[in-house]
């Protein structure tokens, strides 16, 4: 935090009354230090020698605080006593400037512990005044209890006390302007009844930093949790909880040092300071075995679309807040980009069921017909951490990948078989535009026949044939490239190679077949279909009643306006239009009704997929029945067995393609067939 002087003072005094020791360190020097009111610096002993060991600055707080500008925290030992430090990277305003970076720390001092050989060590080694402890640069810690009160009472700090029970007892005039609240401690009790204040604590926190919302404006406070604990009975008989105004720090002009490391929009770390966090949190136990575990919302951009910008900010504030409650001391956590967040945790504190727990709640906040919130969750096990975080991080988003979207929340944990997989994935995406100039890509096509086995043209389908590998099956090429939205160029190639076919066949007894191609999402995203097969006939001179197109029922009807212009204006043309994969997806009636189509292709997975072989068959009949009253010829694709054939040529199928009658072939293969296929 960056403060005056006098607010730094002001600040002090008010812990005054909560911690043990209160006292500003210079990390760089080691030296405890005062600052008069023109921000002039005397140095006075060395920070160490109140611990009495000097190989403490190896670790220290306060260095670590101030190395990666975020608090710390730890437990030190003296005199076989327990201390808990908590160290805050304090950078001092003089005259508008800001100067040297110190670190303000917060003292506790706990039981005794039983002595053990470490305790031992440091009793030989603690060879200071027992009373070094106790200085501090405000003063004597037994000051009056009146004068407390009364800096507690006016301070600039929002201070809420409570007892064992958790009722608030006290609150000072700040933390009720904070938190707009008239002066009532039943009001404030139900306030921060319902904050997330108790759950920071029952996750082990001391300090964090949090969001409060009041009427569309956020204010991030700082927050210090002191238990307060009985002398004698070492029972613990309340708590206080100081609250610091911190947003003008963070988001405006004094904090550009926040914004480098904290994401502004949640408030919580970004990948700079996740980074950061990580490396620290490694430095002070690298023996332990870690999880580093990415998230990502299926579909996020759904969200702005359907529901506005709002929504979703909304939704990843949600997302944050619900890892400040989640998460506990120890852990780092990050919105790393976009919808993307990440947390850094010991493996033993994984809890799943917290996971799903955080995630329910997010997930309530858009639940309808239209879009649901879901979740995929990869994550990677920290092999050595010594390694890059980026390199952590890929391999975890490497798992979100392998995480299917079908519910609330998937979760995939990274293995080896992910990097070979992206290996591939890389390689194929890398050596594409070159395999685009060499010609690698070729078209084969599966025949389309009636019920005699006559064909009447064939559908094309994309084959790799590498001048080294030898033809490399689409299931290894064609998702990739989906994913890199690249089948876009991979589509258009097949178009023309198919353009080029039908000229090639015109004037020859092949001239009555026809070609079927294959229009997919991402094509009706990159592309203007209309003009690019307007194009292919003209360039080619071919008949576009020949070049037939396959849309999928998925890709229109995401945008039902723009498919009925499209099919209409495609179908002026001359070009015949198919619905492609019609069963595969959840067909409705609408699409028949909205989408004037020529053909419809009816995947035979339809039937093969549901164990009732009694009411599939049913289905079957009628949508053939209903597709040639709205005058389409229906096409079974995937046709495999006699017994399919027959029971599709009885109900009035016109056409098939399927492995019963043949594979994919290439051009010559397909040409030697002679317009007939005999099957045995």
């Amino acid at each position: 935090m960056s403060l005056t002087v006098e607010k730094l003072k002001d600040y002090i005094n008010s812990m005054q009354g909560m911690y043990d020791v209160v006292r500003l360190v210079e990390p760089g020097s080691c030296h405890v230090i005062s600052l008069d009111k023109d921000g002039n610096k005397t140095e006075g002993e060395k920070c160490y020698t109140v611990w009495g060991k000097c190989e403490r600055c190896s670790n220290c707080t306060s260095y670590q605080a101030s190395a990666h500008n975020r608090v710390n925290e730890k437990t030190e030992y003296k005199d076989g006593r327990e201390c808990h430090v908590i160290s805050l990277p304090i950078t001092v305003e003089i005259d508008g400037k800001k100067t040297n970076m110190y670190s303000l720390e917060l003292v506790t001092i706990g039981n005794t512990v039983r002595s053990t050989e470490d305790d031992s060590y440091r009793d030989v080694c603690a060879d200071s005044n027992e009373d070094a402890l106790y200085v501090s640069i405000v003063g004597n810690k037994k000051v009056s209890d009146e004068i407390i009160s009364l800096a507690m009472l006016d301070s600039s700090i929002g201070i809420i006390c409570l007892d064992d029970s958790g009722n608030c007892i006290y609150t000072n005039k700040q933390a009720f302007r904070m938190f707009h609240i008239p002066n009532e401690l039943n009001r404030m009790q139900e306030f921060i009844d319902s904050w997330m204040i108790f759950d920071n604590v029952e996750n082990g926190r001391n300090v964090w930093s949090q969001f409060y919302e009041y009427e569309g404006n956020d204010y991030l406070y700082e927050i210090h949790h002191m238990p307060a604990i009985n002398e004698d009975t070492k029972e613990v008989i309340g708590s206080c909880i100081a609250f610091m105004d911190i947003t003008d720090e963070a988001f405006n002009t004094g904090g550009i040092k926040f914004r480098e490391t904290h994401d502004t929009l949640t408030g919580i770390y970004n990948l700079e300071g996740f980074i950061k966090g990580v490396r620290a949190a490694i430095s002070l136990e690298p023996e332990d075995t870690y999880y580093l575990i990415c998230s990502n919302i299926n579909k996020f951009k759904l969200v702005n679309q359907l529901f506005g910008m709002e929504k979703g900010d909304e939704v990843l504030r949600s997302i944050a807040r619900g890892l400040e409650k989640w998460c506990r001391v120890g852990d780092v956590y990050a919105r790393i980009h976009g919808d993307e967040f990440a947390v850094f945790m010991k493996k033993s504190e994984f809890d799943e069921d917290r996971f799903r727990t955080s995630i329910h709640e997010v997930a309530k906040l858009i639940d309808n017909s239209i879009y649901r919130l879901s979740f995929q969750l990869g994550i990677y096990e920290i092999e050595d951490v010594h390694d890059s975080i980026y390199e952590m991080l890929d391999k975890a988003r490497m798992a979100v990948d392998s995480a299917v979207p079908n519910k609330e929340l998937s979760i995939a944990f990274y293995d080896e078989e992910m990097m070979k997989k992206t290996l591939h994935e890389n390689e194929i995406i890398n050596s594409f535009n070159l395999a685009l100039e060499n010609g690698e890509f070729h078209i084969f096509l599966q025949p389309q026949v009636d019920k005699e086995g006559t064909i009447i043209g064939g559908e094309a389908l994309a084959r790799w044939i590498h001048p080294e590998k030898g033809i490399i099956p689409p299931g290894m090429f064609i998702g990739v490239l989906e994913d890199a939205n690249l089948i876009y160029k991979m589509d258009q190639y097949v178009w023309e190679l198919a353009a080029k076919q039908l000229k090639a066949w015109q004037g020859t007894d092949k001239e009555k077949f026809s070609i079927s191609v294959n229009i997919s999402p991402k094509d009706l995203q990159f592309l203007d279909i209309e003009v690019v097969f307007s194009e292919l006939v003209e360039k080619y001179g071919i008949c576009p009643g020949k070049l037939n197109l396959e849309i999928t029922e998925t890709a229109i009807a995401s945008n039902i306006a723009n498919g009925i212009e499209l099919i209409g204006n495609l179908r002026e043309k001359g070009f015949v239009v198919e619905i492609d994969d019609f069963g595969s997806g959840y067909s409705s009636l609408n699409l028949l009704k909205d989408f004037a189509v020529d053909v419809l292709k009816l995947d035979m997975k339809f039937l093969d997929s549901t164990k009732d072989k009694v009411r599939t068959p049913v289905i079957i009949d009628h949508v053939i029945k209903l597709a040639q009253d709205l005058k389409m010829l229906v096409v079974a694709e995937g046709v495999e067995t006699k017994e399919q054939l027959d029971m599709l040529a009885g109900m009035g199928c016109d056409f098939f393609q399927g492995y019963y009658f043949s594979k994919p072939v290439n051009i010559d293969s397909f040409e030697q067939l002679e317009g007939k296929i005999t099957v045995n």
